[in-house]
């Protein structure tokens, strides 16, 4: 036997190679386990968009057969006060309830045939029992651990029985604006999406939102204006977090359960997993119990916080477990991951089907949805010499008029602190109106009054406004001439419009006079009236100021509310009539979530793009604060309390020749 051969190896390890040894087994295990966890989300969020784009497979299979798509659920009227029904007094009858979307979409699913589902009968009832208690993993996000037998929904019924549902992880869209207590009010100024109407006769009723789908409502494609790639039809929400918790059920038609409603920048659930430390989140039936039972410190650290006093159906936000956001099918089919720090405007009018589908950038679209996009600084409307105005300006002492009577002043420059600080009121305080400096550094020439109905039908050729003679709310109008009194049911669209037309007309032109809108910065100031200290949310309505304050505590008890010819009320101190009465106005700025937080100091002029304008003030059928900040609006829609001023900048034409006319 050789030398070599009858060799023996020891293999001896120092203490130092095995403490080597040991880490490098905890690195690869640290490194290891991480992306073995990524590696299933990953899965797990791969089975969700599956799950998703069948349901849009069928979605269009139902389309193909009806010509319509399904509504977001049907709805009997048995013990509802039609009326009232959106009165936010009463929490709406569950045992109301019928098939909903899902259901209508089991057969093209091929589970249609799995178990017998009474349509003509109410959801609770025993007949369904076994359908609305079947899991489908179709119907369920493998990340929600919350979705799963032993968390079946619970409901007490009228004779206080339980009935059980399974848990769903998907819902049709319902539409982004909020329901109003009553349409027009603070909470949504705007022109509302919601539509409510009933036949006391026959007890049938249809009540639907700006979304796909509606209750007792269907829409066809050619309802749908948004593009089929930019519309949201579908998205994820979450299963609820207790067996009383009544969202994330997919046989119950309600908002929440199977309905996303009422997300968007109007109201207080504006955005996917909307969380926000002092808001009422979710609207949604059987909140108040559920906030008794688990405590809002574990709701809301779960990230499914809801309003611990509301039991209503009245919006509910697309949520998941995902990390950072949520899916969403469009009606194109396709699957997209919404981040949550995308653009509430974009989320908005995501979910609209009345949102042009011009509105929408395809450059720039992905990185909006992952909320990667800034737009930057809005241009400026045009060019201004240096004497658009004077450069020193005693309030109310400057003024111009131009060739159709419409007369400006020179408000001053200043700063001043713009915002609106939460000082824990009671209502919902807008999370983009954080108290920043601005300064403006020229003054500039601003209109006495808002927009007449005369001023706008002589240039803009028509009178839209809803407080007129011949408009929607003639019966609440007292005046027989309303020509002096502002217009309104004008979008900001119709607003540029016009300052376009008078910019153009041969005298404007001559004098150098270009109209726009002002920016938010100048309308606030104004506003103001050189204030400069911070804006109470809700500071009690100046009895002693009557400027434009027309929407008082006993105006708003008659039954006769109309809007008043403009300067019915004195000035502020800057000479401006009806900064806080008559209508609403729209300013120039696009909204921005995040706009107040990194806008420049000096002169800002609102993002460079955006989907939805600001609207400022207060209007007829309010009492409210001094100035206000406020939600934004589509531009392309107006509304009966939404009216315009505007801006004449002053450029030298080819005299020189400036028109100033001192008091």
């Amino acid at each position: 036997m050789s030398e070599e051969s009858s060799t023996t190896w020891n293999f001896r390890w120092s203490i130092k190679e095995w403490i080597l040894l040991i880490v490098i087994g905890n690195i690869l295990f640290l490194v290891g386990v991480p992306a073995l966890a990524r590696l299933q989300e990953m899965s797990r969020l791969q089975t969700c968009e599956y799950n998703l784009s069948q349901l849009g497979v069928a979605l269009e299979s139902y389309h193909d057969t009806h010509r319509v798509y399904p509504p977001a659920a049907h709805w009997g009227s048995e013990g509802l006060d039609l009326p009232n029904l959106l009165s936010h007094e009463f929490p709406t009858k569950v045992e109301v309830t019928r098939d909903n979307w899902v259901q209508m979409l089991l057969p093209y699913l091929g589970d249609g045939d799995s178990f017998s589902f009474r349509s003509d009968l109410p959801t609770i009832a025993p007949e369904n029992a076994a359908a609305r208690e079947s899991e489908f993993p179709a119907l369920s996000c493998p990340s929600d651990t919350y979705n799963r037998p032993d968390n079946q929904y619970e409901l007490e019924t009228p004779d206080g029985s339980l009935v059980y549902f399974a848990r769903g992880n998907y819902a049709i869209n319902g539409g982004s604006e909020y329901v109003p207590a009553e349409f027009g009010t603070l909470s949504n100024p705007g022109p509302t999406e919601n539509r409510y109407v009933y036949d006391e006769g026959t007890r049938e009723f249809q009540w639907w939102g700006n979304g796909l789908a509606g209750i007792n409502k269907s829409f066809s494609r050619s309802d749908i204006v948004n593009g089929a790639s930019t519309f949201v039809a579908l998205e994820e929400i979450r299963a609820g977090l207790d067996p009383i918790d009544p969202r994330g059920v997919w046989a119950l038609g309600q908002i929440g359960g199977s309905i996303t409603w009422g997300h968007g920048v109007v109201g207080d659930d504006g955005g996917p997993n909307y969380v926000e430390s002092d808001s009422g989140e979710d609207d949604i039936l059987g909140a108040p119990a559920l906030y008794k039972k688990l405590g809002a410190e574990f709701i809301d650290g779960k990230k499914m916080g809801a309003c611990d006093y509301c039991n209503e159906n009245a919006q509910a936000t697309a949520r998941s477990m995902h990390s950072g956001g949520v899916n969403a099918m469009l009606l194109d089919g396709s699957v997209r991951f919404v981040s949550d720090t995308v653009e509430k405007t974009l989320w908005h009018v995501m979910h609209s089907r009345e949102a042009p589908e011009a509105i929408f950038n395809s450059e720039t679209f992905e990185d909006e949805l992952a909320g990667l996009y800034e737009p930057g600084e809005a241009e400026s409307a045009v060019s201004v010499s240096q004497a658009s105005a004077p450069s020193e300006v005693e309030p109310a002492s400057v003024y111009i008029e131009n060739s159709i009577g419409m007369k400006f002043v020179a408000v001053p420059d200043g700063e001043f602190l713009m915002g609106l600080p939460n000082k824990g009121n009671e209502f919902p305080y807008p999370d983009d109106a954080v108290p920043h400096k601005v300064r403006l550094t020229h003054p500039f020439y601003l209109g006495l009054h808002e927009v007449t109905q005369e001023q706008f039908e002589q240039i803009a050729g028509n009178n839209p406004s809803a407080h007129s003679g011949t408009g929607e709310y003639r019966e609440r109008v007292t005046l027989e001439d309303t020509s002096e009194c502002p217009v309104e049911n004008v979008s900001w669209d119709d607003a540029v419009r016009f300052c376009n037309l008078l910019s153009a007309l041969p005298e404007e032109k001559k004098y150098g006079r270009v109209y726009r809108l002002p920016t938010e910065s100048e309308w606030e100031w104004a506003c103001r009236a050189a204030d400069t200290e911070e804006i109470e949310q809700h500071a009690e309505w100046i009895k002693t100021n009557e400027t434009g304050e027309i929407g008082s505590r006993d105006n708003k008890l008659a039954d006769q509310i109309t809007t008043v010819p403009v300067g019915t009320y004195p000035a502020n101190r800057f000479g401006v009539y009806d900064m806080t009465g008559n209508v609403f106005e729209w300013v120039s700025d696009y909204r921005r979530r995040d706009y107040y937080a990194n806008s420049p100091v000096d002169n800002p002029r609102g993002p460079a793009t955006g989907y939805l304008h600001v609207i400022r003030g207060w209007y007829w059928v309010a009492t409210g604060p001094y100035c206000k900040v406020y939600v934004a609006n589509d531009p392309w829609k107006g509304s009966p309390f939404i009216g315009f001023r505007i801006v004449c900048d002053l450029t030298a034409n080819k005299n020189g020749y400036v028109d100033i006319t001192r008091k």
